[in-house]
């Protein structure tokens, strides 16, 4: 069998292997199979990752069309040139597969590399975790269970390590080391599945709503003011946050004891964000509710996007500024330190959208046990779902609920386990005044976690272990020279 029906079969499994816009988890266990298959085999090395390197970028193209900031050919030439970073770990392992193409070393080589590489992709980039290959398991809760203990590196490993050690087999390598990563891996998936059917009971439960302004509203309100229409722009938006309050006011008398409005869904100058958080303070005493702001002030330079917590009393007990992304937004940057407050329905903290990017800051939340984390975001349609099921890995790793509500994308809910509890689509909503409405009676759980406690510490071992490979090549082509 020629290897390059491998790379056809890893080439086919890649459109729905790299967590874009069609995701089966599944698939990105087996399509490294076929990569590591194909490249140990290959006569022309450097031909063949040319090959290889087309067979990643262009699914990446495809299956991930206008998730990024990049426009047309500039997002082409974006995963054109991530593409290769991964690709490294593949040629790592074909060095020493040609030389030690039998030992048991070779189970590991390969998941050292693709997660230390993985890590230092993601964990560097101004961009946060984006394109983190264990987020392709978005939605298969056995396997996210692993981010409880290692975070989204465990399961990076865990996936490259099945894709080495299959491939042991497949050579005819069978030893009692192998069956027994054989062992290990059916041990992990097993206790992620039990854990998933062993949830804990809730402490707690909190009915939270939240709503999203329509399509293009934030984007319009942004233009007038940038257009010098001043005047025009402080009409607007001081129409728009009265209706937020009456929306505020609906779902409070309908039974809500927290509302939640999506990022930056009180937009405008100074003085009227603080009226704002004004008016929010007598509606939240006068309901006897929880409203969550998020804000963002135009006037200040650089703008400021954050988020408030106004409590039964009408007193701001929590104020979070944006840290994720703020070079891009040209926003403020935040302390990275999260707040919490303690309410009737557990201890509460509150991030903004891209922040959840970041698990080494969020992993505050699960040090401090916090019960609830409320996630305002902004989206557009090409990352709707792939950014939407990135956060519920922070549920898993911190053990707590999340409420995400989101304007131009995915609002859910997710539990500790990392079960979407509701999600609601603001493409799929035809209202004209707020769109993705969700009201969710929220069972809100605690679940003590070793994430919080051992932070990245395998991905930082798996660095230490890719410079040892590193060495270990050097080394060996100074002796066979």
């Amino acid at each position: 069998m020629s290897h390059y029906l491998f790379l056809l079969i890893a080439f086919a499994l890649n459109f729905i292997a790299s967590g874009g816009k069609w995701n089966v988890p599944i698939a990105a266990w087996i399509a490294p199979i076929f990569v590591l298959r194909f490249y140990r085999q290959s006569e022309k090395p450097w031909l063949d990752f040319l090959l290889l390197w087309l067979a990643t970028a262009i699914p990446l193209i495809v299956s991930w069309n206008g998730a990024t900031f990049f426009p047309g050919l500039g997002e082409v030439g974006f995963f054109l040139a991530v593409a290769p970073i991964a690709l490294i770990a593949v040629v790592i392992d074909r060095y020493f597969h040609v030389r030690i193409p039998n030992s048991a070393w070779m189970l590991f080589i390969f998941p050292i590399a693709a997660t230390a590489l993985d890590f230092f992709q993601a964990n560097g980039s101004p961009f946060g975790t984006f394109g983190a290959s264990a987020y392709s398991q978005r939605g298969f809760l056995p396997v996210m269970q692993i981010a409880s203990v290692f975070g989204i590196w465990g399961i990076t490993f865990v996936m490259s390590l099945f894709a080495s050690t299959v491939n042991h087999f497949w050579e005819g390598n069978a030893s009692p080391l192998s069956w027994t990563v054989a062992g290990v891996l059916v041990l992990i998936l097993s206790l992620g599945w039990v854990r998933t059917l062993l949830p804990a009971q809730p402490e707690q439960t909190a009915v939270i709503a939240g709503f999203s302004l329509p399509e293009g509203t934030l984007s319009k309100s942004l233009s007038q003011f940038k257009d010098g229409d001043e005047a025009g722009f402080r009409q607007a938006m001081d129409e728009l946050h009265a209706a937020e309050l009456n929306q505020i006011r609906t779902l409070a008398q309908d039974g809500a004891n927290i509302v939640v409005i999506q990022e930056g869904g009180v937009i405008g100058m100074t003085d009227q964000i603080e009226t704002m958080i004004q008016n929010a303070g007598a509606l939240a005493k006068e309901e006897n509710i929880y409203v969550v702001l998020p804000t963002f002030d135009i006037e200040q330079t650089p703008p400021v996007n954050s988020i408030y917590i106004v409590d039964p009393n009408g007193d701001v007990v929590l104020h979070h500024i944006k840290y994720g992304g703020n070079m891009f937004e040209g926003t403020l940057k935040g302390n990275q330190i999260l707040q919490t407050v303690d309410t009737p329905y557990g201890k509460l903290s509150a991030i903004i959208c891209w922040d959840a990017d970041f698990p080494h800051i969020v992993k505050q939340a699960g040090a401090q046990n916090v019960d609830l984390l409320i996630v305002p975001a902004q989206d557009w349609l090409g990352v709707r779902d792939i950014h939407a099921g990135m956060a519920t890995f922070r549920a898993v790793e911190n053990g707590l609920t999340i409420f995400r509500q989101t304007g131009q994308g995915v609002s859910l809910v997710s539990d500790p386990y990392g079960k979407v509890l509701s999600r609601m689509d603001s493409f799929e909503d035809t209202a004209t005044d707020f769109v993705s409405v969700q009201k969710v009676s929220v069972p809100i759980i605690s679940v003590n976690t070793l994430y919080p406690k051992l932070g990245d510490i395998l991905g930082n071992v798996m660095l230490v272990g890719l410079l040892t490979l590193f060495a270990g090549m050097w080394v060996t082509r100074k002796v066979s020279q």
